[in-house]
């Protein structure tokens, strides 16, 4: 079959849609009601009789070059490929991936995109892949590739209507039929609709879809990811009869106490559709004549119904019958109201514990199946988790139905960003395209498509306009379209780099908590953060180690009411999973230019195994926190908004016995003393309460936190002088021996391998933890003296301008070595990433056994790991990321213990805790390691730090708070010990 192909649509800046439906709420439709009984939210669209999803095996054409696309295509003399559908050409081998966070991967000219020719010379100024200035390059046989797709669609007995609902393609999509055009739509993750009505045939029907890899709406899709292509999510066939039910919309009015439920429906044609509300205290129906396009309403009043919350996701039944099809949806009641500068849901205030969530998996890009969907949606409620913003575009439909279900808020962003306006003009201009009205129709339309896809869902308590875009003009006609359509506030961060700073809920992206605590007190100079509620949008980056100091912000968020909460950067990590299992980011694979790692900033792993950095917003997001007051009082705070404290079971243990268990009635957001006998316990020892709280609703345990009582150590001037162990020495370049340990090749570490939060903003901020200068830290020793049972080693440490001197006597004790280390800063002034002492034995001490932080901790970020006793494999103390970096470290450590089943090797904490890092590698060795596949043991290393600095969000955001910082301001001191034992087990 031939077919002319349009070689406009793409490139025509007035073309947005042609011959697409009117944009509609998501729902699945069956022939019955009795044929939708028992299938899950997530199965419907599977096993509906009324809608077909066309996902399989599809022929497919790839054009690199877009000229070797025949302006007539003859189908039945085409060679075709087969492609699985959905999927992402760039994870099916067409292309290759491709990794940008703030460029576009053609020149900026908006509206002016590459079409046959070449992609040209691509001018920026700034990305991880080049310091700021001005850049140009110029790519080899890239082109505006074209993806040509084709499938038959059989069909036994015409319907009165048929649909074909595309539920997301990138870039945009033609559409053919048995020879003939259909229609255009663009907007990658907005969902579009044609009518095959007058293209079907009985029996075998031709259906061609042309994507190309960019097109005109492509300038308003600059976001933060891998830039893939394809038609990557369901595509579904509505076969419909003329009494089938088109679109229906549920709104719920709030007034004096009760509601009234709007519902408006619209038909194919012409039917009766019974309506029934079903739920808890409500059970309403009548008969409506709907008349095809025009709506038609029915009102139910006076409802008393049980709100929807995320705590308690109370939903109703909605049921819509005619005599051909039945839609059965849950909906809910909920009423967001903004009071000042105070954010409600129903009545109530608000703290919106969040993440950023994408679309996206390392093995399929962009396409994700129903049961990674819901996987994801249930990590948010196992991590305490309750507000996702859809960054940055509409997800897939069933991700909001389970939000509905399982009490999930959302924040529902429109598809649109452009970032490159800032970074491939000089000088730059965040706005150029925003402000420029001619643009405005495409902005709304973008709009329209969120909102009337998603209009029904009572998870979502907020509209964001899209990310990243500057303003305002554009976005100013985008909301004028929602608000007169809904009564949800309007969120857009971006307006804060334009005159207009905010809409209905000021935001910013990763301020210093400082800035929360002036706008918290009202004195914060920009005074549209002060009249309107305030969210962090996006805050605390997951990039790598990280993200710490989150504690910081979650005190000013609970101190103030105004305060709305925020949602951390970001929950999965974006890699590309590879068939050995190894993962790649941007510039692994050809990228013409690229933003390197900063892909892999999630909280989750690819796979979604949780980093440290999940386990520790599990912790700050708890939803019961206990402090202790002094004299057996706790102080019980609930963080939650719409739960009684008693639905969390507290369980009190210490040294691992429970000794007391209870649920306290403390109303939503407030605190309540409590008295609690405390077992006996031992004045000269270590006392830890261990508090776990458990979830009577859902059985799980929230969070365990650990309050620290009291807690001892040695001290040094307690231990007992003796000899020094015979098999103890100090060389001529003050290097250890201690049988088969040894001293690091270095043996001072004043850094860290940097990690990622220690880069701040991809290079284009001086950052203020200069990791790296500490490098190539040079040593030299000034003296050693010897005497009877004591070493001591000077040295002086060079690191570029900065100097220190070092002391570090090694002392014969009964228990062991006694190493007492001071460091004195001369010249210079920086922050310490680190003061530790590195070790070396064989890779035979692989067993590892010590007393402190359970899991990787650092001073910012430890709580969610408690004190405990540890035994596990030197594998186990360091941390998986996608790009090896610092990890590992153990907080408030003890003691520990490495041993090879013969010798054991001692290290006590004395005077203070230690932080312990143990790795199969070395520090120095781990700097030049980029991939998990660089990964070799050479050994085992051990290092004692009296600190290392905290982790920050520094990638993206400030670096860790002043407390958390080592300056050379003073000297610091500590003290361990060091022994061995034979044939010790642990």
């Amino acid at each position: 079959m031939k077919y002319v192909l349009n070689t406009e649509n793409y490139h025509n800046f007035d073309m947005i849609q042609d011959n697409t439906l009117p944009s509609r709420s998501y729902f699945i439709p069956f022939s019955r009601k009795e044929r939708m009984e028992g299938i899950e939210t997530r199965e419907k669209r599977y096993r509906s009789d009324k809608a077909e999803v066309l996902s399989g095996e599809w022929d497919f054409r790839f054009y690199r070059d877009p000229k070797e696309l025949p302006a007539v295509l003859d189908t039945d003399n085409l060679a075709f490929d087969r492609i699985q559908v959905p999927s992402c050409w760039q994870f099916t081998g067409y292309a290759k991936p491709f990794y940008l966070n703030t460029r576009y991967q053609f020149p900026f000219r908006p509206p002016v995109i590459p079409t046959t020719e070449k992609t040209g010379r691509i001018f920026f100024t700034m990305g991880a892949d080049t310091r700021p200035g001005f850049h140009w390059v110029t790519p080899e046989d890239e082109y505006n590739s074209v993806g040509v797709y084709r499938r038959f669609i059989h069909i036994t007995d015409k319907p009165g209507k048929a649909v074909i609902s595309f539920l997301g393609v990138a870039s945009c999509i033609d559409l053919y039929m048995n020879g003939a055009y259909v229609g255009y739509s663009e907007g990658s993750h907005n969902t579009c609709e044609f009518d095959l009505t007058p293209f079907l045939t009985e029996g075998a029907n031709e259906l061609v879809c042309v994507v190309h890899r960019w097109c005109t709406g492509t300038y308003l899709e600059c976001q933060d990811m891998f830039r893939n292509n394809g038609i990557f999510r369901d595509v579904l066939l509505f076969l419909c009869d003329e009494t089938d039910i088109f679109d229906f919309s549920f709104a719920p009015f709030y007034s004096g106490g009760r509601y009234r439920a709007e519902i408006s429906v619209q038909g194919i044609g012409a039917a009766s559709c019974r309506i029934s509300l079903k739920g808890p205290g409500i059970e309403k129906e009548a008969t409506l004549a709907i008349c095809g396009e025009q709506s038609s309403i029915v009102r139910f009043g006076d409802l008393e119904p049980v709100e929807w919350n995320a705590e308690y996701p109370v939903l109703y039944e909605l049921l819509l019958e005619t005599e051909s099809c039945a839609v059965s949806t849950k909906v809910g009641f909920r009423r967001v109201s903004i009071e000042g500068n105070l954010f409600k849901l129903n009545g109530r205030l608000l703290k919106l514990k969040g993440v950023n969530h994408h679309d996206t998996t390392p093995g399929t890009g962009y396409t994700m199946t129903a049961a990674e969907i819901v996987r994801d949606v249930e990590l948010c409620k196992e991590y305490n988790i309750d507000t996702i913003r859809t960054s940055h575009y509409p997800p897939d439909p069933l991700l909001l139905e389970l939000a509905d279900e399982l009490g999930i808020y959302i924040i529902d962003e429109a598809d649109i960003e452009t970032h490159g306006a800032q970074t491939m003009t000089f000088p730059p201009d965040f706005s150029r395209i925003s402000k420029n009205r001619k643009w405005a129709s495409h902005y709304v339309r973008r709009a329209e498509q969120m909102f009337e896809r998603d209009k029904n869902h009572p998870s979502i308590i907020m509209w964001s306009l899209g990310n990243e875009s500057g303003g305002f003009a554009c976005q100013d006609e985008m909301a004028a379209f929602i608000k007169s359509r809904s009564e949800l506030p309007i969120h857009y961060e971006g307006a804060v780099h334009s005159k207009k700073i905010a809409y209905d809920v000021a935001s910013q992206m990763y301020p210093p908590a400082g800035d929360l605590h002036r706008i918290g007190e009202g004195t914060h100079e920009q005074k549209a953060f002060l009249d309107r509620p305030y969210f962090l949008c996006e805050y605390a980056h997951a990039m790598g180690l990280g993200p710490g100091s989150v504690e910081s912000y979650w005190k000013e968020i609970y101190a103030y009411d105004n305060l709305l909460g925020g949602c951390v950067w970001e929950m999965n990590d974006h890699a590309v999973r590879h068939g050995d299992g190894s993962y790649t980011y941007g510039g692994d694979h050809g990228e013409y230019m690229h933003d390197g790692n900063f892909c892999v900033d999630g909280l989750f792993f690819p796979n979604r195994t949780p980093s440290s950095g999940a386990k520790h917003i599990r912790f700050i997001y708890r939803p019961i926190r206990v402090s202790y007051c002094g004299q057996n009082r706790f102080e019980v705070f609930n963080t939650t908004a719409f739960s009684d404290g008693s639905r969390y079971f507290l369980r009190f243990s210490a040294g691992g016995e429970l000794f007391h268990e209870e649920a306290y009635s403390v109303p939503p957001l407030s605190k309540k003393v409590i008295c609690i006998p405390l077992p006996e316990h031992d004045g000269g020892a270590d006392f830890f309460v261990d508090i776990e709280t458990v979830d009577t609703v859902t059985g799980r345990t929230a969070s365990v936190e650990q309050l620290i009582l009291n807690e001892c150590f040695r001290k040094a001037g307690e231990l007992k002088r003796t000899a020094l162990p015979k098999d103890f020495a100090v060389d001529a370049q003050g290097r250890v021996s201690f049988g088969t340990l040894n001293s690091a090749r270095e043996d001072t570490l004043l850094y860290r391998a940097a990690t990622d939060n220690d880069a701040l903003l991809l290079g284009m901020i001086p950052q203020a933890l200069h990791v790296q200068r500490f490098y190539d830290t040079k040593e030299k020793i000034t003296g050693i003296d010897r005497e009877s049972g004591r070493i001591e080693v000077r040295k002086v440490l060079a690191c570029g301008k900065l100097r220190f001197e070092e002391t570090t006597a090694y002392t014969g004790t009964e228990d062991g070595v006694l190493v007492q280390c001071t460091l004195h800063p001369v010249k210079g002034r920086a922050l310490l990433p680190r003061y530790a002492k590195a070790f070396r034995l064989d890779k035979a001490f692989d067993r590892v056994s010590y007393y402190g932080r359970d899991g990787e901790s650092y001073a910012d970020m430890k709580e969610h790991a408690p004190v405990a006793h540890v035994e596990c494999r030197v594998s186990d103390m360091t941390e998986p990321y996608i790009r090896p970096q610092e990890s590992g470290n153990r907080a408030d450590t003890r003691f520990a213990a490495l041993s090879d089943g013969r010798e054991t090797y001692i290290f006590e904490a004395v005077g203070n805790a230690f932080e312990l890092g143990i790795k199969p590698y070395s520090d120095r060795e781990l700097i030049s390691m980029r991939h998990r596949e660089d990964i070799v043991r050479s050994g085992t290393y051990a290092a004692v730090s009296l600190f290392q600095a905290g982790i920050g969000s520094g990638s993206c955001g400030p670096i860790a708070g002043d407390s958390y910082q080592y300056p050379m301001t003073k000297d610091f001191h500590f003290s361990f010990l060091i022994r061995k034992e034979s044939a010790r087990s642990i």
